[in-house]
């Protein structure tokens, strides 16, 4: 009897931890606001809020100031050029651009960041030497996970080992294409609005060089690096932990199955013991 019990509780907590990896997603939580409980993260449903807020002129975007930044942060662009340029920030500018979310609480929250890039980020599987531990389907990384990981957990992208030059001139690729005539890979944009294929900042300093920071390329899936001064790409604002709790949605009754008929038998099993007694 104890034995049955316990390859029942054995065979149930497999099912469980089954269940519990299927179910693992991202989750559109109708606020602005989209979580990702693998990570134990929120990401800001919009991925260009600096766009967005400059177009509509917004109380964001009155309150940056990046001329208030040192001389040697800046990135040279005028509030009206950045803009006009989709809204691109070098890394110093994206960063006081995460100061005033936090300043206003946006969307209830004061503890926006850029997204971290893990060091060393042994996930990579095709690494580029010279990058430390940078390259293709990194997951590892916030980014990398988000853009790389099977759906639902993530948005499942391709990835294009290309040829050229990185954002800082040394490493890096950027293809030509990434599937046959696809002019990038973030392809798979899930239930963001306004992402960007060409490249997010993280937060990440590049400890070999602090010049550089990490960045991820949509353009292609790399795992690069660029100048934080002179790279002027987009930032995707994310939070830790979870900005509220998903709403439940109703999953299909899955087909009995090898879980399903083990638990059945030792239940049988179990009843046909009882009955005997």
């Amino acid at each position: 009897m104890c034995e049955i019990k316990r390859k029942l509780a054995v065979l149930l907590l497999g099912l469980s931890d089954f269940v519990n990896t299927a179910n693992a997603a991202l989750n559109d939580l109708g606020n602005g606001l989209v979580n990702d409980d693998t990570l134990n993260i929120t990401w800001m449903k919009d991925a260009n809020l600096v766009k967005t807020s400059c177009d509509s002129n917004n109380a964001l975007w009155q309150a940056f100031d990046p001329s208030a930044l040192p001389a040697l942060e800046q990135s040279g662009n005028t509030k009206a050029q950045i803009c006009s340029g989709n809204a691109s920030l070098n890394w110093f500018e994206a960063k006081a651009w995460i100061a005033v979310l936090n300043a206003q609480s946006y969307l209830g929250h004061n503890d926006w960041r850029q997204p971290r890039t893990t060091q060393p980020d042994l996930t990579c599987e095709s690494t580029i030497a010279s990058s430390n531990n940078g390259g293709y389907n990194c997951r590892g990384s916030e980014l990398g996970h988000l853009f790389n990981a099977t759906v639902p957990s993530g948005l499942e992208n391709p990835n294009q080992a290309g040829t050229g030059t990185g954002l800082d001139g040394s490493i890096g690729t950027i293809g030509s294409a990434c599937v046959g005539s696809v002019p990038h890979c973030f392809t798979q944009t899930g239930p963001f609005d306004n992402t960007q294929a060409f490249a997010y900042w993280s937060g990440t300093e590049y400890a070999p060089d602090t010049v550089s920071a990490w960045l991820f390329l949509t353009y292609n899936g790399d795992q690069s690096r660029g100048n934080k001064v002179t790279s002027r790409i987009s930032v995707w604002p994310v939070r830790s932990g979870q900005s509220a709790v998903a709403p439940v949605t109703a999953q299909p009754i899955p087909t009995l199955s090898v879980w399903g008929l083990g638990i059945m038998s030792l239940l049988l099993a179990f009843v046909a013991q009882r009955k005997t007694r």
